[in-house]
Parts: C-alpha cells; structure tokens; sequence
C-alpha cells in the first residue's frame, strides 16, 4: 500500500480495501486531471481517496449507507481536527465514571475479557498505573460478580436491537439481533458511549466521531476470536460474518474506541496534508444510487473503476447490519447486487447475472466511447466471472489486459484452503463503438488452447496460478460463454502432484 496514504486506509474496518498505490497508478494510467472518473461501487472510497489527490473529479457511488457516510467523513476537508481533538477530550471526562465503573479489577484497568459462548468470564488481561499487564484467570466466584453486576444492571440508553437477516452462511441465526453479537458489559458501555455522541450538536467532527465508533464496534463484540496457538488472550480480528466461537475476547469499550481515536486523527490529518500539498485537488460527488439506475448523462464520464460485488463471497449488506443498524441508516436490501444464503432474501445466481449485467450496461452507458473501464474482482468460481464477462461482451467492451493483486494480508480462508484465490484479479477493459459479434462456444475448449499455450509439461501450477490462467481464458476469447467450474477444468487437464497440479500425460 501506497505509504504515505496508508494511515488513511486504516481508519476504518469496512472491507475490500485495495492498496492506495494500485488505485493510484490505475487512475493515472487510464485518466487526466480535470477528468470525470465514476466509481459506481465505491465501498471504501480508494478512487476518491487517489483521485481527489490527483486533480480528477470524482463520482462514488454505493447503494450501502454506511459505505457513503465512512466516504463523506474521510474525504470531508471541513473538519477541524483540534476541535475534534477538544470535543474527544471532553467526551473522556463524562465517560470516565463508566469506565472505571465497569472495567475496574484491584485498582488495574481491566483491557480485554476472555469470555465463553455462554458469556462466562474466564480470564482477564489488566494494566496496572505502572503500565505494566498481566493475566488473571478469574475464580468461580470471581466470574458470578461479574455476571450479577451485568444482569442487575438495566441499560437506560437506546441501543440497537434489530433482527440480523438470517443466513447461515455467516452465522446470523434465526432471531439473532444485533444486541446479541455483543456481551452484556460491552453493550451496557457501547449504549452509553454511543448517546454521548449523539447529543452533541450537529458538527464535521461529530459525525468523525460517529466513524470513530463503528470502525470499533465489532473489536469490542463477540465477534473477535482468540488465537489460541499464541495463547489464551492472543487477539484475532474480525473478518466476515457473525460468528461467536467456544470462546471470545470482549475489549474494553472506552480504552478500544481511544486507540481508535488516533487512527483516525492520524488517517484524517493526512489526508488533509495531502491536500495541502498537491498541485491540485479535484472535486467529489457522493451519490447513494443503485447502480442499476445511475442518475447520470449519456457519455459523461471520461474513466470508471470500479471492485464488483463479490457474488457469494460477502454478503455486504448483511454484515454491515453491524454499522448501519446503530447509525439508523436506512438500508434498500431489495436492490443490492448479491448472491445470498439467507432463505428470505431470494438472492439467488440468476438474480446477481441479470443485475450484474443491467449495471455493466449502466456503465457503457455513461462512459465516452474508447475509455476504460477498470475493475477488481475475487471469486473461487466461473459462473460469477462468466455473468461479468458475458455482460461487457453484449455492451461492446473490450478487453485489454488483466494482471493479479497480491494483498498484503489473507484471510484466514484464503491461507488455509488450497483452492482458493490470494487476492484479486485486475481487469482492464474499453469502450467499442462497434457493435460485438456475439458467438457462443465451448468453454472447455477455449480454456484448453488457452492454458496450453502458456503451460510447459516440465512444470507444476499452483492451484492460484490455473484460476488465473482460467479468467485470463475467460475474458480474452471474444465469445459468449456457458457456465463452468474451474476446478472441473482442472481437473479435467490437470493431475496433482506434491500439492501442485501439472498437465495429464496424454496432453503433453
């Protein structure tokens, strides 16, 4: 990642971040300053972030609430940030009560709870005045102060108690709410946090404060596992879903959201010096459309780059029920482009090629003839590929080029699986003014002469590198093309070998 801009990336826990760097030579590559670039699903924002910085202007988009609003306070230049820092510092003293009410042992600041899924607590990390930490494993008796003080405690403050959406897939359960992917302690402090916030007057560095708290909801949640091969206390982080393990970590509310606070001075005053510095700051445009519908001219906009919805493998919506439901966002679920698990939501396959394909003819729609169209994308399978492939085909998009993106970081799926992808797939594409030849064929085939020609019989593949060469043959043949799987091209011209793959016998 880009290292000047790194703190900026880091303020927030929203997913799908791409390294500031990438983003940056994509805009300068495919675009001038003073150009019109269009993200129509920004998440995070990294186009605006680069853009902006770079002299273009700029339009994001996402039909997510929360993604719009991380957007606005990050890109924001409004905010005073000795005025935050003043606010923050008077927020300390009214909640200092509660925090030495709740997360008090013998006199130590009580940092993280090690708790198990019926809530019990188990063990304790505290800081002593000195600074120093340790580990107390709590007695039985120990364990039920804890639990009485909870359960007497009435929470006088509103917090939210919806219902998640039901997929099992994440592990939102039938009826599970949002109250209940927290323990009690961590609720009680979250509610009387969250309502401090809330009655200061309306400010640039209250709703800083408001992004301040989300991004440290879910580190002091159920969400957050212990790493046991590290030890009992030994944090992980949370990725995806709304999974509570046989045991969890519960963070100290108060002293989480501090360490946030500085992620957030730190990310935002960069920002704002890197506006200082440049030669010139382009403009932005936050819109909250469905990208289906995009309120936008025919041939407006000189460059789109856009990371598509990632089919089946996260649900954003869903999962950002986290943020969205304590912010009071209203969320239109109807029109997300998804692939969902959840029985009530009739998101299906089908569902995601139509949508997929009426957005990618959005984008042909607004973008100026024999411009790019640039986009990330992860997915362990073909069928989402082929709907994204098959769409830019019918609206007259060729295809130019695409490389892989190594991410800094793997989820724990991505390390631990060997069929899966490390990281995404940089595609590049322009805008035709003639007309397509649309022609259908055999994938097999087509993949085949692919693959053969950039395979050697002397060499072994990583399960990685054939997906790769699979959406490279995917993208490249100037065809409409049938659902596949890769593993079942794989495995129809590969054999194992040592945890690799190389090609049968009869094809060499």
């Amino acid at each position: 990642m880009n290292n000047k801009h790194t703190s900026i990336y880091l303020m927030h826990k929203y997913w799908g971040k791409k390294p500031g760097d990438e983003i940056k030579r994509i805009v300068e590559e495919f675009s001038q300053e003073d150009d019109v670039i269009l993200d129509p699903f920004c998440g995070y924002g990294g186009l605006a972030i680069e853009g902006v910085l770079l002299g273009r202007n700029v339009i994001i988009n996402d039909l997510n609430p929360i993604a719009n609003f991380i957007n606005k306070c990050i890109l924001d230049p409004s905010v005073d940030l000795n005025k935050f820092n003043l606010v923050f510092n008077e927020i300390k003293k009214v909640y200092e009560d509660y925090k030495r009410k709740w997360y008090t042992y013998n006199d130590c600041e009580i940092i993280s709870i090690l708790r198990n899924s019926k809530n019990v607590p188990l063990r304790i990390k505290i800081k002593n005045k000195k600074n120093e930490m340790a580990e107390h494993i709590l007695t039985k008796e120990e364990a039920n102060i804890f639990i009485q003080e909870e359960s007497d405690f009435q929470i006088p403050h509103w917090y939210p108690n919806n219902i998640l959406i039901d997929n099992s897939r994440i592990g939102a359960k039938n009826n599970m709410s949002v109250a209940d992917l927290f323990p009690k302690r961590a609720l009680i402090c979250n509610a009387f946090l969250f309502d401090i916030i809330r009655n200061l007057e309306d400010s640039p560095e209250k709703d800083l404060l408001f992004f301040t708290f989300t991004a440290n909801i879910a580190n002091c949640s159920k969400l957050v596992p212990p790493i046991k091969s590290r030890g009992e206390m030994s944090q992980g982080a949370w990725m995806t879903g709304f999974y509570i393990g046989e045991t969890y970590i519960e963070n100290n509310v108060f002293h989480y959201f501090e360490n946030r606070i500085k992620k957030t001075i730190n990310g935002k005053q960069t920002y704002l010096n890197e506006r200082t510095s440049c030669n010139k700051i382009g403009s932005y445009i936050i819109t909250n459309q469905d990208a289906k519908k995009l309120e936008l001219d025919d041939s407006s906009v000189d460059f789109v780059f856009t990371d598509f919805p990632y089919g089946d493998v996260v649900p954003y919506f869903e999962q950002s029920q986290l943020w969205n439901s304590w912010l009071q966002l209203s969320v239109d679920y109807e029109n997300e482009i998804v692939i969902s698990d959840s029985n009530s939501r009739q998101k299906k396959y089908i569902d995601y090629s139509n949508d997929i394909s009426i957005a990618i003819s959005e984008i042909n729609r607004v973008l100026k003839n024999d411009c790019y169209f640039v986009f990330t994308f992860h997915s362990l399978y073909g069928n989402e590929w082929i709907a994204i492939a098959n769409a830019l085909k019918r609206n007259n998009f060729k295809f130019v080029k695409c490389k892989s993106l190594i991410q800094k970081t793997f989820t724990p799926r991505q390390l631990n699986r060997k069929n899966t992808i490390k990281g995404d797939m940089i595609v590049v594409y322009q805008k035709s003014s003639r007309d397509s030849n649309e022609k259908e064929y055999n994938f097999d085939d087509e993949i085949f002469k692919l693959i053969s020609s950039n395979c050697t019989s002397e060499k072994t593949y990583t399960t990685n590198e054939l997906i790769e060469l699979c959406i490279k043959a995917l993208l490249s043949t100037n065809c409409i093309l049938k659902n596949i799987d890769f593993y079942d091209v794989i495995n129809m011209y590969f054999v194992e070998e040592d945890d690799n793959w190389r090609l049968k016998d009869e094809l060499r």
